[in-house]
């Protein structure tokens, strides 16, 4: 019983409890970059003691250089050591602070699974 009930909780949990939104906002360090706010914030799902599990890693960001106060940045993980996700993906929306640091104000997970549903997804893959 308190198995299921455990089960019960956890599908229940809607789609942002898989993602990091409770730590937000996150503000960066003095002098950071965007991607460097972004890179800290993951942290070690990145990687740990100089490995990794995945084989590729993108990292994308898009912002309007007249207007640098703001950045999208999307970081992908392809290759993935699990058999059930292709790929997971991160969404950041990053702002300047009224002190000149950059604050992650939203991330989006999504998952992209090998088997089930077809292209990206917030709920984890089976």
């Amino acid at each position: 019983m308190k198995n299921a009930l455990i089960l019960l909780l956890a599908c229940s949990l809607p789609a942002w409890a898989y993602t990091d939104e409770g730590r937000l906002p996150y503000t960066g360090q003095a002098g950071q970059l965007p991607l460097q706010v972004v890179t800290d914030f993951l942290g070690h799902r990145l990687g740990q003691d100089g490995r990794f599990e995945y084989a590729t890693l993108k990292i994308e960001q898009q912002s309007r250089p007249e207007a640098f106060d703001h950045a999208r940045i999307s970081v992908v993980r392809e290759g993935l050591l699990d058999d059930s996700v292709r790929a997971n993906r991160w969404r950041f929306d990053v702002n300047r602070a009224s002190d000149g640091r950059w604050r992650i104000d939203s991330v989006r997970e999504d998952f992209a699974c090998h088997r089930g549903r077809a292209g990206w997804g917030v709920q984890p893959c089976r």
